[in-house]
């Protein structure tokens, strides 16, 4: 974890072993001042996790969110003292701290050959990619962000399905309302990836068949295509590339979950297809800032360095469960360690790197059977590798997924 952080990284390996035995938390509740300008303290801090607002003398103000141990903020908190702003909690938040001096000395003597030199990249301080992050979240936090929002038959299933009052009668007079959704439902019902014996002769057959749970996956994944949509015809081509990506990995991770004990295929097809959500926000505010929207080069590297913390946010205002809100926030760190078994997100990292197996990107990535995820699903003894994705031996299965999401 400090190997990420500004300027940690720039430390040996000595160096920071000997910082993460001085670490420690430190928490704030919501609307708590953590530390005010002109003053001094003996600590640099980092945010982990919650909103953080600084504000100096001048009235400037600049926002800050943390979404855990894995997507911390990297930038640090007191390198510079007397704080030249205030640090006010917007929500309850957790921080972590270290002596400052002691980074201070370490720095001077445990520096990474590479870094002997302090560069400082122009394009990292306050380019239009993190105003957009910025304001993407001020808007999220004062309720004024509007798009992306979740379809309204979805959001009222996933309602239904959790009022212990309701049942499958209930749910699907819901989904009959919605002439499309309740067309698409039937299908996948019907389908070789989700049927049965017989097939269902009404909206009612299928929800009782696939039962109540994964009803509620299913109506939320085929009407979340409506989200992938903007205005503008360049942003909506990166739309719908973005769209047909995720159709594969949540394809690719639900012919996973089936392999795998203690996966929902249902809830693993949801999972990829909401692993890159935090793009859209992003690709729909674009246009707002001319130099993203007529830049691609700077609008892919907005979209890299933010989509995971905007997704988690995304999702967390949606109410999805953390199992699902920890996909976005850590689809794109290959190298992921925790100590639970194999979850969502170590499937749709596993997804994600089959999808591009023994194509051209490949080379791109790191090798499969090198990532921590890989181990922890115990992919070995299934015989995936990067030699055999799974992409060969189940390339139908994928196609039928993917048929069924794009409305096929």
């Amino acid at each position: 974890m400090l190997e990420d952080l500004i300027p940690l990284r720039e430390l040996d390996q000595e160096a920071l072993e000997a910082l993460a035995d001085l670490a420690e938390y430190e928490d704030h509740p919501a609307r708590s001042v953590v530390f005010r300008a002109n003053s001094e303290d003996p600590w640099l801090r980092y945010l982990v996790s919650g909103s953080l607002v600084l504000a100096t003398p001048d009235g400037g103000r600049e926002s800050l969110v943390g979404m855990g141990d894995s997507a911390m903020v990297t930038r640090p908190l007191g390198l510079e003292q007397p704080f030249p702003h205030s640090a006010l909690a917007g929500t309850d938040v957790r921080l972590l701290r270290m002596p400052r001096e002691r980074v201070l000395d370490l720095l001077d003597h445990h520096r990474l050959p590479q870094y002997q030199v302090d560069v400082v990249d122009a394009e990292n301080t306050e380019d239009s990619g993190s105003q957009l992050f910025y304001q993407l979240f001020e808007d999220l936090m004062e309720d004024r962000l509007t798009l992306p929002s979740m379809p309204d038959v979805a959001v009222r299933v996933r309602q239904a399905v959790s009022d212990p009052d309701s049942g499958a009668p209930e749910v699907a007079k819901i989904i009959q309302a919605d002439p499309v959704v309740a067309a698409r439902l039937m299908k996948v019902a019907n389908s070789p990836a989700f049927g049965g014996a017989q097939p269902a002769d009404s909206v009612a057959a299928a929800v009782v068949r696939l039962g109540l749970k994964v009803t509620r996956e299913i109506v939320t994944a085929v009407t979340v295509k409506e989200v992938f949509k903007s205005s503008s015809p360049l942003i909506n081509q990166r739309m719908t590339e973005l769209w047909m990506r995720s159709t594969l990995i949540a394809a690719l991770a639900t012919v996973l979950a089936r392999k795998l004990k203690g996966f929902s295929p249902d809830r693993a097809l949801l999972a990829g297809l909401l692993h890159d959500i935090g793009a859209v926000p992003l690709l729909a505010h674009a246009h707002h800032y001319p130099e993203l929207a007529g830049n691609p080069n700077l609008l892919s590297r907005t979209l890299d360095a933010y989509r995971g913390q905007v997704g988690g946010m995304l999702l967390r205002r949606w109410n999805f469960p953390e199992e699902v809100i920890a996909v976005p926030l850590n689809a794109g760190n290959w190298e992921r360690s925790h100590e639970e078994a194999g979850d969502l997100a170590d499937l749709v990292i596993v997804a994600q790197l089959q999808s591009v197996a023994e194509t051209a990107e490949a080379s791109r990535y790191p090798l499969l059977s090198e990532t921590p995820a890989y181990r922890r699903l115990g992919l070995d003894a299934l015989g995936i590798s990067d030699s055999t994705p799974v992409m060969d031996e189940a390339r139908e299965e994928i196609a039928e997924v993917q048929r069924l999401l794009m409305g096929k």
